[in-house]
């Protein structure tokens, strides 16, 4: 981590808060996970973390979970690509400093993110149509402000949070369709269809 990024992270700090991308920063590329590392030499094992991307849950249709993987590929290439200084960003972080034209230039490339999100099946209900809408509306208004609001754009991350929106609603969605109560008799039924 470079000395500069410590008044960076700072200033956003001071300017979000304790934002999360999602429940305890929730990372929306990439998931850590454990395996079993045995020693060529001595034999012996240990318990190793890495990092990989992050797997579509089983529960997500294949039309939906390759929806999915289009809007993790883009968001990361927008909002993450890069790492600077212990930030990282993306695409939109080099767009963002040409004034004006790099936050229309945002803008339109964040809605074409939203755009391939709508093409799950059945659509977006409204709540994470809306939500996702003002996530790109309050980083396109921050990034309006000049100098500070390509920073804070940065930080921000909208379609970050989008993969994040459309993950959840997608599990949620398909979590229903799955774990339906099977239906069980009602017990007085069968005794008034015996009598």
């Amino acid at each position: 981590m470079g000395i500069a990024s410590y008044p960076l992270k700072y200033l956003a700090k001071k300017v979000f808060g304790e934002v999360e991308l999602g429940s305890a920063f929730e990372d929306p590329f990439f998931e850590e996970v454990e395996f079993e590392k045995r020693s060529f030499w001595s034999g012996s094992t240990k318990i190793v973390k890495k990092r990989r991307d992050k797997s579509i849950p089983e529960s997500i249709p294949d039309t939906d979970g390759k929806i999915l993987r289009r809007v993790r590929k883009r968001a990361y290439r927008l909002d993450m690509k890069f790492h600077l200084f212990g930030i990282r960003f993306g695409w939109l972080g080099v767009i963002g400093i040409l004034p004006v034209v790099g936050d229309l230039m945002i803008l339109w490339l964040s809605l074409q993110v939203y755009q391939e999100a709508l093409k799950v099946t059945g659509g977006l209900p409204p709540g994470v149509s809306a939500q996702m809408i003002t996530n790109i509306a309050l980083d396109f208004g921050l990034g309006l402000i000049p100098i500070v609001g390509d920073f804070v754009s940065v930080c921000y991350k909208a379609n970050s949070r989008n993969v994040l929106v459309l993950e959840k609603h997608l599990k949620r969605k398909y979590s229903r369709t799955i774990t339906r109560p099977v239906a069980t008799p009602n017990p007085r039924n069968r005794l008034a269809s015996e009598i």
